[in-house]
C-alpha cells in the first residue's frame, strides 16, 4: 500500500441547496437559562454574531464554505425581545432589522444586498433566508387579500432577485398549513425571481408523519427542497428516516420547474448515502460546552465530507429515482433527553416515567436494490444507499440509533450489495463490519480511498481487492492502518470514497 499525491475531490461543484442555519447556534451560545427564552434567541442574531471577532462564520467552516449557503434564521427581520411565536404580524417583512444590522444601510433590497456580498466575500456560496409564511402586519382575523397578498410576495422576489439573495426557507406564519398559498408563493417567485429556490415544510410537532397525504403531495409539488422538520436530536435519524419514506411514498408531479429534493436538515450521513440536501444546523464554536447536545459540535468532519461527496454526487428529486424501504423496521427509544433541550423546547414531550418511541425503515435505498445487512451486535444500524441518475456515483451510508441510555451510536454490522461494474466512485459514510461489493466484471486497474476531509489519496488495490470480482472492505482494518482519521478533537463518522484507475 503506498501513498499517493492524488485528489479526486473536485474544487467545486453545483449548486446543491446545502446550507448552514443559524438556529441551533442562536440557541446554543446562550447560556442554557438564556437559552430557554425564544427572544434571546432572536436578539442573539446581530451583524456581531454573524461578522464580529468571535462570529461564526469569519474563523469556521473554511474548507466548505463554497457548498454552503448562510441562512439567517428566525429574528433577522425583527427587532428587540419579541417573544415566543408571537406577536406573528410582526414576521414577513423581508427587511434586515436596522438596529441588529447597523451596517447594512440603504433600501430594503440593498441591505440584503449588502449582507449578500459581505457573507459571498468570506467564501460561501450565498445568502438564504428564514420566512415567515404571512406579510408582516397582516393578522389572522385580517388576512390579506388574494390580491395583496400577490403583490406583496412579488415585491420580495423582486429585493431578493436586485440583492442576489437566492435561497428561500419558508417556515411558520399565519398560513403555514395553507398549500395554496404556498404555492402562490412559489408561483411568483418563479415569475419574478426565477434563480431563488423556495423551500416548503409541513410543520409538525419533532416526532411523527404529517398525517395528510394530501397535504404533502401538494406541498412537495411546489417546492426546490422540502424540509423534513424539526426533530428530537436522539432521533436525528430515525424521525428522519420515516419522514423521507413518508414524503418518498407521496412523491407527485412537480409544477413551476420544482424538482421536490428532501431536505434532511442536520443528518449529513443520510444526506450523502440517500442523495439529499441539508440543512447543517450545528456550529464548531459549541463543540463540547453544556450545551453541546449529544456532541453534535464536535462532529463536524462529517459535515465537511458529507459536502465534499455532494460535489460529485448532488442532491436529487423523488422523481429522479425509485425507491425502496425493507420492511424490516428498527425502533429508537429513549426515557430521557440530554442537555438543554430537554429543559426547553422538549420539557413536555416525555410524560413522568415515560418512554419515547420512533420507528423506521431499517434499509433504504434509490436507484438500486436494498444492500444485504446482517448483526454484528445485538442491535441494526439504518443503512441507506443510492445510485446518482446523473453522474452514476454509489453511496451507502451506516447511520446512528439511540437505544435507551446508549444514544447516537452505529453498531457494527456487514453489508453486501452487487454492482454491474465498478467504473463510477463510491462514497461510504458511517461505521461498519465488513463491506462486500459484489462486481460482474473484474476490476482492472488500482484502486485508491481517499478520506473526503483530506487532499491525497492512498493506493489500497491490495487491501480491498479481495477477488477479481469483489471488492471487500474491513473497516477495522481500514483505521488500523490510519485511513480514516478525524481532525485532533473531532468526534465524527468517517466518510471516504473509492475509485479505481486503469
Amino acid at each position: 500500500m503506498e501513498q499517493n499525491m492524488k485528489n479526486k475531490i473536485p474544487e467545486t461543484g453545483a449548486d446543491t441547496g446545502n446550507y448552514w442555519c443559524s438556529w441551533d447556534t442562536q440557541f446554543r451560545v446562550n447560556d442554557v437559562e438564556a437559552g430557554k427564552d425564544t427572544k434571546n434567541l432572536r436578539n442573539v442574531l446581530t451583524q456581531d454574531f454573524l461578522f464580529g471577532k468571535k462570529g461564526m462564520l469569519p474563523e469556521y467552516m473554511k474548507r466548505v464554505r463554497a457548498d454552503l449557503y448562510v441562512l439567517l434564521d428566525d429574528g433577522w427581520d425583527v427587532g428587540w425581545d419579541v417573544p415566543g411565536n408571537g406577536p406573528v404580524s410582526v414576521f414577513g417583512s423581508l427587511e434586515l432589522d436596522t438596529e441588529k444590522f447597523p451596517d447594512f444601510t440603504g433600501e430594503p433590497w440593498e441591505r440584503l444586498k449588502k449582507m449578500k456580498e459581505r457573507v459571498c466575500g468570506l467564501g460561501f456560496r450565498g445568502l438564504g433566508l428564514w420566512i415567515c409564511a404571512n406579510a408582516a402586519g397582516e393578522r389572522e382575523d385580517a388576512p390579506l387579500s388574494k390580491e395583496e397578498a400577490d403583490a406583496y410576495w412579488k415585491e420580495r422576489a423582486i429585493w431578493c432577485r436586485k440583492a442576489g439573495v437566492n435561497y428561500w426557507k419558508v417556515d411558520w406564519g399565519y398560513h403555514c398549513q395553507d398549500v395554496v398559498y404556498r404555492d402562490r408563493m412559489t408561483k411568483i417567485v418563479k415569475e419574478f425571481a426565477p434563480d431563488l429556490k423556495i423551500e416548503h415544510a409541513i410543520c409538525r410537532g419533532p416526532m411523527g408523519n404529517a398525517g395528510n397525504e394530501r397535504q404533502l403531495k401538494e406541498t412537495l409539488a411546489c417546492s426546490d427542497y422540502f424540509r423534513t422538520y424539526d426533530v428530537v436530536k436522539e432521533f436525528t435519524y430515525s424521525t428522519t428516516i420515516d419522514r423521507v419514506r413518508e414524503a418518498f411514498c407521496a412523491k407527485n408531479g412537480q409544477r413551476y420547474g420544482c424538482r421536490s429534493v428532501l431536505n434532511v436538515e442536520d443528518a449529513p450521513l443520510l444526506a450523502a448515502g440517500l442523495g439529499c440536501s441539508m440543512g447543517v444546523m450545528r456550529h464548531p464554536c459549541w463543540g463540547g460546552t453544556e450545551t453541546d447536545v449529544l456532541d453534535f459540535g464536535r462532529k463536524w468532519n462529517e459535515v465537511e465530507r458529507a459536502l465534499v461527496w455532494q460535489r460529485i454526487a448532488p442532491p436529487f428529486g423523488p422523481g429522479e429515482s425509485e425507491q425502496a424501504f425493507s420492511e424490516n423496521v428498527l425502533e429508537d427509544w429513549t426515557d430521557a433527553l440530554s442537555g438543554p433541550d430537554a429543559q426547553g423546547w422538549l420539557r413536555d414531550l416525555i410524560p413522568a416515567g415515560g418512554t419515547i418511541r420512533q420507528t423506521a425503515p431499517a434499509v433504504l435505498a434509490r436507484n438500486m436494490e436494498l444492500p444485504g445487512v446482517t448483526a454484528r451486535e445485538e442491535e441494526l444500524p439504518f443503512v441507506a444507499a443510492s445510485r446518482h441518475p446523473f453522474t452514476g456515483a454509489v453511496s451507502i451510508a451506516f447511520l446512528p440509533r439511540t437505544c435507551g441510555a446508549r444514544k447516537m451510536f452505529t453498531p457494527k454490522a456487514d453489508v453486501t450489495f452487487s454492482l454491474g461494474a465498478f467504473v463510477k466512485p463510491m462514497g461510504v459514510f458511517g461505521e461498519f463490519g465488513l463491506l462486500t461489493v459484489a462486481l460482474e466484471e473484474a476490476v482492472e486497474g488500482r484502486i485508491f480511498l481517499q478520506d473526503l476531509c483530506r487532499d491525497t489519496a492512498v493506493d489500497v488495490t491490495e487491501l480491498v481487492a479481495a477477488a477479481p470480482k469483489k471488492l471487500l472492505l474491513d473497516y477495522g482494518l481500514l483505521k488500523e492502518r490510519k485511513l480514516l482519521e478525524n481532525d485532533p478533537g473531532d468526534l465524527s463518522a468517517p466518510g471516504f470514497m473509492l475509485w479505481q484507475e486503469e
